[in-house]
């Protein structure tokens, strides 16, 4: 009997020591995509004053879509999920953005976004705006 429960007790440490062992490899991998204290185009990243709020949006550009030229109020930080774009400044200067690209935007910079693949193409922005706001795309007059 006394063989019995040390056998148990023997395969028991095991598997606890194998579960032990298995959890290490289930801790999640994280990857930071970008962190800049600037813009992509090397603009100052400042935040509007009142109480925070942080937005994420989806964007669904599709074939050929623009968003003509406009501003943000607040910064944002965009990661392109599938498809690419084209950003433009005010000055000419263009950056294409593909599938797996994140940047920066500083509040108030004039560009305008338009889809340059053959597919629809899918962004996600993220806001750190602030309570009563207003819109989080401000469009040129």
């Amino acid at each position: 009997m006394n063989k019995l429960i040390t056998n148990l007790i023997s395969i028991l440490i095991i598997i606890v020591f194998a579960n032990v062992a298995n959890s290490k490899q289930l801790k999640p991998q994280v990857t930071v995509l970008h962190s800049s204290s600037k813009s992509s185009a090397g603009e100052a990243i400042s935040y509007p004053k009142g109480t925070p709020k942080m937005t994420i949006a989806q964007v669904i550009f599709p074939v050929g879509g623009k968003l003509p030229k406009h501003t943000h109020p607040a910064p944002l930080i965009v990661h392109i999920m599938s498809g690419e774009v084209t950003s433009e400044r005010s000055n000419g200067k263009k950056v294409v953005y593909k599938a797996g690209d994140t940047f920066v935007e500083a509040t108030n910079s004039p560009h305008t976004v338009t889809n340059t693949a053959k597919t629809p193409t899918i962004v996600y922005a993220v806001i750190a705006g602030a309570e009563g706001l207003g819109p989080l795309t401000v469009f040129a007059k």
